[in-house]
């Protein structure tokens, strides 16, 4: 399927840029730009510039239909500054991530809209912290629905 086809860019050499490259601005016909891929990052996952929107990551799930996660890998400079943003795709109901004393599991998607944290994303939480990350809570953004903060308690209140 191929997603970068149904919006317009600006010109022939947009276009070409675009399909050279993982990830571009995607104009959409009411000229807003929202990110999108040439291919879908899956577990191996994608480099990203910067940090997403709830708004960005809600439009991705909507268009592709499939869980995504949003993660900061710490880099070496102080309280992990230096790092990077990457961006993960799955199956409409999991997103596979690397568990590493580096990983900050920013946010992931939930298609059906759902607005609680699954027994299994408390057990990725949890990974993640045995594995010595500092993470202490992430967010849910449930499609057409507002975004949630949990804990490994479950949600944040």
């Amino acid at each position: 399927m191929s997603k970068g086809l149904s919006g317009h860019f600006n010109g022939t050499a947009g276009f070409l840029h675009a399909l050279a490259e993982e990830v571009f601005d995607r104009i959409m016909p009411n000229g807003a730009k929202n990110i999108d891929f040439s291919h879908l990052p899956g577990s191996k996952g994608i480099q990203i510039k910067k940090r997403l929107t709830d708004k960005q990551m809600d439009f991705l799930t909507r268009e592709y239909g499939v869980e995504f996660a949003q993660v900061y890998e710490l880099g070496p400079g102080k309280k992990g500054r230096g790092g990077r943003y990457m961006i993960y795709s799955g199956i409409s109901n999991r997103v596979i991530i690397p568990v590493t004393n580096k990983t900050i599991l920013i946010n992931h998607t939930h298609p059906k809209g759902t607005a609680r944290p699954s027994p299994d994303d408390l057990v990725l939480l949890a990974l993640i912290k045995q594995a010595g990350s500092p993470q202490k809570t992430s967010s849910i953004i449930p499609l057409g629905k507002a975004t949630v903060k949990f804990t490994l308690k479950g949600l944040k209140t």
